[in-house]
């Protein structure tokens, strides 16, 4: 580079030398109005320019390396600020998943006072206020961070956890509006909005919002589960309206639930209530009959001996247990609950008789051996009594059949659509012979 310039200033010499040698003659040169230089020689003239214009490049290069250095130092400032920064928060998420708050907060606030757009720092900061229960201050701390990034999805779903544990439905709804109107599929954030929904009783709204859900892309199971409580949450629907009275849209709810899911017992237990409150008795006694005989389940024909006998006309249930008997000999459940009708309308030996028909190795239940024993005490043999009372195990009171819940577990002694534990619709049913502990033991195995 060096011998570059040098032959640069050689050549610009040689030139000016044949220059000054070819025109050797004077000219007069007028700087200012009134102001001129006579008989300057012309390559005077030409020196003097060309030094201005060299100066003025020198100093036009010298602005832009200033330029270019006080850049340089600025962006060296600026990734030294960044590094500091980065290095802050580094060590503020490894007390935050350490549990140590105190240090981690102090570690959030100091890069939030470097980088008051620093999103992480905020989110990080509104975490350890909302664990410790303060959430004006954690919202707060969200809503910084929203104000930053508006169309940041997590800050979303933090802003949505502060109203949601607040239970300001309507501002959590809102924030996971936003996130959906970002990404209509997120399928947190649908389910986020349909447990809202539901924990408000917004049951059209739910089934607008669990259609949704089964839109977006589940694996095969969670399908499965997904359409399991869109029935549900129809069978809600029509339940609010039975409740409301309105009859009319609960029936025909119900009707379309039985007509997708034939084995949905909840629902014709549902629509036999319904016709009864229309005293339409001709319906519900046909919807109660059609269910036991679609799925089976015992817990029709419990409702089919309340509902005769309030009716005044216990010889229909007790003509229908001994069809079914017939039918299913080997099933001692259907004579247990025929031995348990006797014994309430009071037909004593009869309910002895039907209880002796059944074989205890293959029945030994202790509901049955209660029954045994009220029937030996209102035959006044105590002493058989309360040898059956000894073999049954403790219950709270006799005869009371408990529901159970299929799926979990559970137990009631008041019948419910929904699972109180679990939350699983037409899951309960009578816990006859520990018949939901066998289940929970073969889908354990």
């Amino acid at each position: 580079m060096p011998k570059f310039i040098v032959l640069l200033i050689i050549v610009f010499f040689i030139i000016l030398s044949l220059l000054a040698f070819f025109n050797k003659g004077a000219v007069d040169l007028t700087v200012w109005n009134g102001v001129t230089f006579e008989n300057i020689p012309v390559i005077a003239v030409i020196l003097v320019s060309t030094s201005i214009g060299i100066f003025a490049m020198l100093i036009i290069i010298a602005i832009r390396d200033a330029k270019r250095y006080v850049h340089s130092w600025q962006l060296q400032r600026d990734q030294k600020k960044e590094l500091k920064i980065q290095e802050l928060y580094a060590k503020g998420l490894d007390a935050f998943h350490a549990d140590r708050t105190e240090e981690a907060a102090e570690l959030f606030n100091r890069v939030t006072e470097s980088d008051p757009s620093h999103i992480g720092a905020l989110l990080r900061a509104g975490d350890i206020l909302f664990e410790k229960g303060e959430m004006v201050k954690a919202r707060e701390s969200y809503m910084r961070a929203h104000e930053i990034s508006p169309g940041n999805i997590e800050v979303l779903l933090s802003l949505e956890r502060v109203d949601h544990d607040r239970q300001k439905w309507q501002e959590a709804l809102k924030h996971i509006d936003s996130i959906l109107g970002i990404d209509e599929g997120n399928l947190k954030a649908l389910r986020m909005k349909r447990d809202i929904q539901e924990k408000n009783g917004q049951w059209e709204e739910v089934i607008e919002t669990q259609s949704k859900i089964l839109k977006t892309n589940l694996s095969p199971e969670e399908e499965q589960k997904e359409q399991q409580n869109l029935q549900g949450y129809r069978y809600e629907s029509a339940s609010h309206y039975l409740q409301s009275g309105v009859l009319d849209k609960a029936v025909k709810k119900l009707k379309s639930i039985i007509k997708a899911d034939k084995d949905f017992i909840v629902a014709y237990l549902s629509l036999a209530g319904a016709y009864e409150k229309e005293a339409n008795y001709k319906d519900a006694e046909e919807t109660l009959r059609k269910g036991y005989e679609e799925t089976s389940a015992l817990v029709f024909l419990a409702w089919l001996e309340d509902f005769y006998i309030t009716r005044g006309e216990p010889g229909k249930i007790i003509d229908l247990y001994q069809k079914i008997i017939q039918e299913q000999p080997m099933d001692y459940r259907l004579q247990f609950f025929l031995a348990k009708l006797y014994y309430r309308l009071e037909m004593i030996d009869y309910a002895f008789n039907t209880v002796n028909a059944i074989e205890m190795t293959a029945f030994d239940s202790p509901d049955l051996h209660t029954l045994l024993a009220c029937i030996y005490a209102r035959r006044s043999d105590y002493e058989s009594a309360s040898d059956e009372f000894k073999k049954a195990l403790k219950i709270e009171k006799a005869f009371i059949i408990p529901f159970c819940c299929s799926h979990c577990g559970y137990k009631s002694r008041k019948w419910s659509g929904r699972c109180p534990d679990c939350s699983n619709w037409n899951s309960l049913t009578l816990d006859i012979h520990e018949v939901c502990n066998i289940r929970k033991r073969q889908s354990r195995s």
